[in-house]
């Protein structure tokens, strides 16, 4: 089997110092090629110093987009109790879907997302790509607002919605399909996105089942050319162990992973 590309990236750096600090750690051990900083968290300014005092992070970060938690950047979504409540906190918990906004809605999300990138730029940082917090770009009312602001900051890849894992449901697996397709196919426009993506469970699927897991036969034959990115969130245990948000060691989940591709001398990078 040979990946054209192999992404691994940390979600969340920026979210505190705990996190940022086992995301490095993740880096220093060969285990991440990239990872997504959130600009409106506790640990963000934490996160740039990192940023500017490690020369391996540069054109390895992106913008993890945060609607669900903490608090926004701009006042305008603070009036939107959809996605706040009434001390200004983030509230969207993604409980239902969400196919249609209001023109309120829209322009807000749009203004907090612009916020979040426009911080992002002003400490030095220019995004490699874009994905969010709890996936909330996935949903349907909000990815044209986050490929508008893509389009217009000239940033060439977002994260597809889950598409190697087992999937429940019909509905589910086409919403999924049709949602790659219409927002982050080639036609797009995003010219870096990735063929496949999921955590490291959906990829041991993935490869156990040869391609399968609703996968086109064409697929099924083999993996040569196709791109993967695996989502990652490196914390440290109550032991210090470097590990996933499942509590499993996250250089043990990942490396045999890694040395797959590094056996089919595959690139391994953004």
């Amino acid at each position: 089997m040979v990946f054209s590309r192999l992404i691994v990236n940390a979600d969340d750096f920026g979210y505190s110092e705990a996190v940022n600090g086992a995301i490095m750690s993740a880096f220093e051990s060969s285990l991440l090629t990239s990872t997504s900083i959130m600009a409106n968290m506790p640990g963000f300014d934490h996160a740039v110093g990192l940023i500017h005092r490690h020369s391996f992070l540069q054109q390895k970060v992106g913008l993890h987009l945060n609607l669900t938690e903490g608090f926004p950047l701009s006042r305008a979504l603070m009036a939107c109790p959809t996605f706040c409540g009434e001390g200004g906190r983030l509230i969207y918990d993604r409980d239902r879907s969400l196919f249609r906004l209001s023109g309120q809605e829209r322009e807000a999300i749009y203004e907090e997302l612009r916020m979040q990138l426009e911080r992002v730029l002003a400490a030095g940082i220019r995004p490699s790509h874009l994905d969010s917090h709890h996936h909330s770009h996935t949903e349907w009312a909000i990815a044209p607002l986050v490929c508008r602001l893509a389009r217009n900051y000239g940033i060439r890849r977002i994260r597809l919605t889950r598409n190697m894992g087992p999937v429940s449901g019909w509905a589910k697996r086409w919403y999924k399909k049709l949602f790659n397709y219409r927002f982050l196919g080639r036609h797009s426009g995003l010219v870096d996105n990735t063929d496949y993506f999921g955590d490291i469970a959906d990829m041991n699927y993935f490869l156990k089942a040869g391609g399968g897991g609703g996968v086109d036969a064409g697929v099924k034959k083999s993996l040569r050319g196709l791109s993967f990115e695996i989502m990652v969130h490196p914390l440290f245990d109550p032991s210090g162990r470097l590990v996933d948000y499942d509590g499993k060691d996250l250089g043990q989940a990942l490396l045999p992973i890694l040395a797959l591709s590094n056996d089919t001398k595959t690139p391994i990078d953004l």
